[in-house]
């Protein structure tokens, strides 16, 4: 889908929920309400302010106030409207000597006053501690220009020139978003200036275009020709998509199908073997588009794998199949324990729970949960297990305690001795490292090729004492007996 067609989808999708909001006083007081009042604020809203779509999200924020906290909502409207001869005062006061001064330097232009919404005194009342009496800014003053492209920039900030040798500014408030346009298009010159009566205005200065991109958002930019199709950059940071029953559900940018379905609910998530996007199917790994309605298809048998976290890019996702991750571990070293445990019990070998630490350790794990794991999935042999822990209690040999017999006489006959209980065991010189008599030795019980002797410096010996520490015995060039 081109971007320009997500983004209209977004916008119909957005004047669609802005005709729903502006039903639901015929619904009175209900759950259903509160709940579209509630998804409009937290997901809506905001993405038509990140549309640049500024006249639908201040109704929407409104209305979404109205219906979740009418009492509030209606006291900031009375407070407002009990003013409006004061406050409409006040802005002819503002405006008409600042309108005398453009007009004399040659400026074409509108100005308009205009308080601020029901929902952004809200929060300036919540930001500041206060009530709506003590909000100093509770209006702002607007100055569209009829302004040629070329000659935009230059024009607003002679006008803010013009304003700030009027009104003193505070420069803590200055806005420049000509110079450096919001990421949704957004441009506009803004600063708060100190107006008659001591009080403080916001003053913000646009040309007509820059209004209509303001007011419009994307809209604007689709009838704009003249204005560079690139400079509409939504919200780059996120992804807007929808259930089938045409929910929003905005997501990290880059989200794949996997951690839609994992926003959906972690059940769906780990069960998730795909998804449908334009009746198409696509696999877990598909990248989600603004506009795209996306099914999930999920498979009773499907369990996460430690590769899905490569898939994901969500936090939520990425938790969530951990978590499965661990609680499949949990079960496997539940297995893996119970297997051990029964045939100990067949062999009748008796243990603690330091010897199971001990045998982990031996076998070159961490902690005993590994060795459990690899036991369920198979990947341990339980005879050597048993090879391993029968030898664990054997006494321990240094296998350079002994002194290797040195003949004096290169003919001599010489025979090898092995510390071993078992009588009879035949051994061979290791052709890795071909020892020579005298050479220091040990030995080194294989499972194919039985004992093998070999010179301390083999290439292999330390991978030999890592690996396999408990097949590895002492052993001595000896004199030949007659």
């Amino acid at each position: 889908m081109a971007a320009e067609d997500s983004n209209k989808v977004l916008y119909d999708i957005l004047t669609e929920r802005l005709e729903l909001l502006r039903t639901l006083d015929k619904e009175g007081d209900s759950d259903r309400r509160r709940h579209v009042a509630r998804e409009t604020k937290e997901l809506h809203a905001p993405l038509a302010h990140r549309l640049g779509l500024y006249a639908i999200k201040t109704e929407m924020e409104d209305l979404s106030l109205k219906f979740l906290d009418y009492k509030t909502y209606k006291y900031i409207a009375h407070a407002l409207n009990e003013k409006k001869a004061q406050r409409d005062a006040y802005i002819t006061a503002f405006i008409t000597p600042l309108e005398q001064k453009l007009k004399a330097h040659g400026f074409t232009f509108t100005i308009k006053g205009r308080p601020k919404s029901i929902h952004s005194i809200y929060n300036k009342m919540q930001a500041q501690h206060c009530d709506v009496d003590r909000i100093y800014d509770l209006f702002a003053i607007r100055i569209i220009l009829d302004s040629p492209l070329d000659r935009e920039k230059l024009d607003c900030w002679q006008v803010y020139s013009l304003i700030t040798d009027m009104y003193r500014p505070n420069p803590k408030r200055l806005r420049d978003w000509l110079s450096v346009p919001k990421e949704n298009g957004y441009e506009s010159l803004h600063t708060t200036v100190l107006g008659p009566e001591e009080k403080w205005v916001e003053v913000q200065i646009r040309t007509r275009r820059m209004d209509e991109v303001a007011e419009k958002g994307v809209a604007a930019h689709w009838s704009y020709k003249g204005v560079d199709g690139n400079r509409l950059n939504t919200d780059t940071q996120s992804v807007y998509v929808f259930t089938p029953t045409g929910d929003l559900k905005r997501l990290q940018a880059g989200a794949t199908v996997l951690d839609f379905a994992f926003s959906i609910h972690s059940d769906v998530g780990c069960k998730c073997v795909g998804g449908r996007i334009r009746n198409q199917n696509v696999s877990i790994r598909q990248k989600l588009q603004n506009g795209d309605q996306v099914e999930i298809i999920t498979a009773p048998n499907q369990k996460p794998t430690a590769d899905w976290l490569n898939v994901v890019v969500t936090s939520k996702a990425k938790n969530k199949i951990r978590q499965a991750l661990k609680e499949v571990e949990y079960r496997n070293a539940a297995e893996g324990r119970e297997l051990l445990e029964r045939r100990f019990k067949n062999w009748k070998l008796d243990y603690t729970e330091g010897d199971i630490s001990r045998l982990a350790l031996k076998l070159g794990y961490k902690i005993t949960t590994d060795l459990y794991q690899s036991i369920a999935l198979g990947k341990e042999d339980l005879l050597r297990i048993k090879e391993v822990f029968l030898m664990m209690d054997e006494p321990r040999h240094d296998l350079r305690e002994s002194t290797p017999y040195v003949p004096k006489d290169p003919q001599e006959a010489l025979a090898l001795e092995v510390d071993i209980n078992v009588k009879s065991v035949e051994y061979n010189l290791a052709t890795c490292c071909n020892p020579q008599p005298g050479d220091p030795i040990f030995a080194f019980i294989s499972i194919m090729k039985g004992i093998r002797i070999h010179r301390f410096d083999c290439p292999n010996a330390d991978n030999m004492r890592e690996k396999y520490p408990y097949r590895m015995l002492p052993a001595r060039w000896a004199k030949k007996k007659e």
